[in-house]
């Protein structure tokens, strides 16, 4: 009978020790550690150039998004802590009691003092716990941010969606909101994006749950004025259909999730699924909702222009026809409106539009009720495509050299004929991505005559890139750089010092050769 009290005893002890140790425990936030916003900025700069205020805005969004997700989830954890212990501490000391404490084997004494001591640390442990949640405001909870990007067309809007996620370790999912329509209709059904993060997060329901889902094109769904008091299925419908699952509800879906893969008599490949439900809570998935919004910004700086002709309260007021004629003109160009503020400075109209200006664009008010963070990614100036072709983490220039290194050819391009290339690209307006079709123009005769042929270096320098300028307005396919055999190589060096001082110094370290040229020039 003793071992047994003692027993007793014991596992009543062990209950209230594993309770102080997973309140210290959850207390001292055993989570997945966050990044903090200078951190995931830091992160940022690596493969992203420009942008300072966006990578600000997002980097403090998802650290606080993240903050509130772990919050939840400790909570959750210290109040199903809370009642199991102190459930499992109860029941030990009601069956206690009703023990016979005069047991002859046990003085009463002792017996009494245990029991007492029993006691006193339940309420020990109570009191912790209340102080507990007491100090974690157990009252408070946090609300959900999601974030909407505004940006023009190649300012790197999806890639710092995917350079977050990368960098958290958690799953992400693109969709394409063009695609989205409402239930019935022909398309793909809103769910679909909870369908592609599940898919990503390896049908790991927890791991989903703590993802990022990415709506771009989010301003195809506008819906015109035209259409007022029609069915819009695939505009103002997909809207209405995202609500909920932005907001944060559990949603139903039914995968087919891949169970074995086999090979047929043709060595064929096939794939066996099975039909899974998964119930996913959306309201811990961080939605970024991104998309161009072409003719925002002239709408935003027509409503500025019209708030200071009104406050001059002048004949400014009055819409001029002929400024009307030629705001309409200007929806046409790829250029972003700058707005001129009081200070002297100039910004981008997109950074001062507001959710009256996404209303009035197409988007519901509901909608933009459900994403409080907005933040505006500025077009990329010459400048910007410059640094990007060369600084980032897997830059485009890079690329392109290692790709020449797989068949034995020593790409070298001087910064004029890369400032020369960002040129072209502004002039284009396609952002960043433009980058990368100009350099295919560029390099498609090298890339096609180098393999096999014995060349072993390549110079693209200015005069290459100016023979892209077809015309005025195109570009050429296809142009002559210089090329040089293994024999050649003091020439190659000599004709990139003509040009570029640093690359010929590169090359001079390279090789191990001495400057001799660099100080030939410079006399």
């Amino acid at each position: 009978m003793l071992l047994k009290r003692s027993a007793v005893f014991a596992r009543c002890y062990g209950i209230v020790i594993a309770r102080r140790a997973a309140s210290t425990k959850l207390g001292a936030g055993q989570m997945p550690k966050i990044p903090s916003p200078k951190h995931l900025k830091g992160f940022l700069d690596e493969y992203i150039v420009g942008q300072e205020t966006g990578k600000k805005v997002l980097s403090v969004a998802v650290y606080n998004h993240y903050l509130r997700v772990n919050d939840k989830i400790k909570k959750d954890d210290l109040e199903k802590e809370r009642l199991l212990l102190e459930c499992n501490a109860q029941a030990e000391l009601e069956a206690q009691e009703k023990h016979n404490l005069d047991d002859e084997l046990v003085p009463r004494n002792e017996a009494q003092a245990g029991l007492k001591n029993l006691q006193r640390q339940l309420e020990e442990t109570r009191a912790l716990s209340d102080e507990a949640a007491k100090n974690a405001d157990d009252d408070l909870e946090l609300s959900k941010s999601n974030v909407m990007v505004i940006g023009p067309s190649g300012s790197g809007k999806t890639l710092l969606a995917t350079t977050l996620a990368r960098i958290l370790e958690v799953p992400i999912a693109i969709t394409d909101c063009t695609q989205l329509t409402q239930a019935g209709y022909i398309g793909e059904d809103v769910e679909v994006c909870i369908e592609r993060l599940l898919v990503d997060a390896d049908y790991d329901v927890s791991k989903a749950e703590r993802g990022i889902i990415v709506l771009d094109e989010i301003d195809k769904l506008a819906k015109p004025a035209a259409s007022i008091g029609t069915k819009d299925v695939s505009g103002e419908g997909v809207q209405q259909a995202l609500l909920k699952i932005i907001e944060g509800h559990k949603v139903e879906i039914v995968v087919e999730r891949p169970v074995k893969s086999t090979t047929d008599n043709k060595n064929n490949q096939t794939v066996q699924k099975k039909e899974e439900t998964f119930v996913i809570d959306t309201s811990n998935i961080l939605f970024m909702i991104m998309g161009a919004f072409v003719g925002l910004d002239k709408h935003v700086a027509r409503r500025i222009e019209s708030l200071k002709s009104l406050s001059k309260g002048g004949p400014d007021a009055v819409a001029d026809p002929q400024k009307t004629k030629n705001d309409k003109e200007s929806q046409f160009s790829n250029a972003i409106e700058n707005i001129e503020l009081s200070n002297g400075k100039s910004v981008s109209a997109l950074n001062l539009a507001t959710p009256t200006d996404l209303v009035s664009f197409g988007l519901i008010p509901e909608l933009i009720g459900r994403v409080p963070v907005i933040t505006a990614l500025e077009p990329l100036q010459r400048t910007d495509l410059f640094h990007i072709l060369r600084e980032p983490k897997n830059a485009l220039l890079d690329q392109y050299e290692y790709i020449f290194k797989q068949f034995g050819v020593r790409l070298c391009i001087t910064e004029s004929a890369l400032r020369k290339v960002a040129s072209f690209a502004l002039k284009e307006g396609t952002g960043a991505r433009g980058l990368r079709g100009i350099m295919e123009r560029l390099l498609l005769n090298v890339n096609y005559e180098c393999p096999e042929s014995g060349i072993s270096y390549v110079l693209v320098n200015e005069s290459t890139v100016d023979s892209l300028q077809q015309t005025e307005y195109s570009l050429a396919s296809q142009v002559d750089a210089k090329y040089y055999s293994r024999g050649q190589r003091d020439d190659l060096i000599r004709d990139v010092y003509l040009e570029d001082a640093e690359l010929g110094a590169v090359l001079d370290e390279e090789f191990g050769r001495t400057p001799t040229i660099k100080k030939n020039k410079s006399a």
